[in-house]
């Protein structure tokens, strides 16, 4: 672990200094005098060939958004990487698979990027504040809006007074304040949703949300915090890669999956700390002493039973892939630590199984669906397994306690 927080010590809100704060700023500049007329920012054309491939892109993520159940509490996900450095590229696109698969929203699903940099070909709609508000306006039409939910995760650079940068190098700067995604979500008519923001400063946007029950609002660092993790050449974040890339890999509710990834991130920013002490004192006297980024949370009353509702599919058959990878384990004589007992997995799995035909008949999934979500869940657990394999073996060992309730 220590090898992988070597580069840990570039703070998410480090580059505004230099071109981020330059971008909000101009984004403010330019931005319509009229609040009601939502966030923007300053923007270059694309050159002809780039433009008409990235209309494409927008209209064929937007088109295949699948239509809303009746009766079943649909997820709708939109994953959004505002700054053009590539570990936020790849955050957004893996949170996006990870939530797909939690929420059952793999088919209503949008990913929404700055891209890698100039130069860079690009595999997803830009991050635009038109492309923004174009699929908040889509998944609006398309989703049930007393009966849906909109899961939103937006990463990239912060600001102190809570501006998530937008930057694609060169051609567009600007930024999105909490009080602009509040309006775009007012305006959209999105009554239900869940907001996960990875940012510095990023607790700015509790207090918009505070009063409204329809939103759950999860952020990376409090309102006068850093986070930590933003370094190009990495694959995530320290509160994407805990919260997403170790907790909402198993099979505990969203609340719970928030704590456990506090838990980890505390202990990476402990490690930190440590070897910022260690430094030499030259090297010391020019690093910023790391500071806990105290993530914070607001969970509104009405989205609580949604989410709950929402994600009741994906956790079985989470458990039920877990179990199997475990079983596939004691069978072949090597179990995971506490499950060599294959009656105790067996009957476990069962249950676990039968949940999972259960929830997914609610939601129009055949059996074969449901066992094939399985088969995939368990496959991946096992590749996974060489990279966590203390954390598959907790997922694991959770899924086949006997329930509390």
């Amino acid at each position: 672990m220590l090898k992988k927080l070597a580069l840990g010590l570039a703070l998410c809100g480090a580059l505004l200094a230099g071109a981020g704060s330059a971008g909000a700023q101009q984004g403010r500049q330019l931005a319509p005098v009229d609040p009601s007329a939502g966030f923007g920012v300053g923007e270059g054309a694309m050159q002809p060939a780039e433009a008409a491939a990235q209309v494409e892109l927008a209209a064929k993520a937007l088109s295949q958004i699948a239509p809303q159940r009746p009766g079943v509490v649909d997820a709708y996900v939109l994953s959004v990487s505002f700054y053009n450095d590539p570990v936020f590229e790849k955050e957004a696109s893996e949170a996006a698979a990870i939530l797909g698969r939690r929420y059952d929203a793999a088919e209503r699903t949008i990913i929404l990027s700055a891209g890698r940099g100039a130069n860079v070909a690009r595999t997803y709609a830009s991050a635009s504040p038109n492309n923004f508000n174009a699929a908040l306006g889509k998944i609006a039409a398309t989703m049930d809006l007393n009966e849906d939910l909109l899961v939103l995760f937006m990463t990239s650079h912060g600001s102190q007074d809570g501006t998530v940068a937008i930057m694609e190098k060169g051609r567009m700067q600007g930024g999105l304040r909490p009080l602009q995604l509040r309006l775009a979500l007012q305006q959209a008519g999105i009554r239900n949703k869940v907001v996960i923001v990875s940012a510095c400063f990023s607790g700015n946007f509790i207090p918009p949300f505070i009063s409204d029950p329809g939103a759950t609002i999860l952020t990376a660092a409090a309102a006068d915090k850093t986070s930590f993790g933003c370094e190009p050449s990495r694959d995530w974040t320290f509160f994407g890669d805990a919260l997403f890339n170790h907790a909402m890999r198993g099979g505990q509710g969203l609340n719970e999956a928030y704590r456990d990834a506090l838990t980890l991130i505390s202990g990476w920013e402990a490690d930190l700390h440590k070897q910022w002490e260690a430094m030499p004192p030259a090297q010391k006297k020019n690093s910023p002493e790391p500071e806990p980024s105290n993530p914070q949370n607001n969970l509104g009353d009405n989205v609580i039973p949604l989410v709950e509702k929402a994600e009741a599919y994906g956790l079985a058959v989470n458990c039920a892939g877990h179990l199997g990878f475990a079983l596939d384990r004691a069978r072949s004589g090597r179990p995971l630590k506490g499950l060599a007992d294959m009656q105790v997995i067996q009957t476990s799995k069962a249950a676990v199984d039968a949940r999972a035909m259960s929830e997914g008949a609610t939601r129009k999934r055949s059996s074969q669906d449901v066992a094939k979500a399985i088969a995939v869940t368990s496959a991946s657990t096992a590749q996974l397994f060489s990279a966590q394999p203390a954390d598959v073996t907790s997922r694991a060992a959770r899924c086949a306690a006997p329930p509390t309730d």
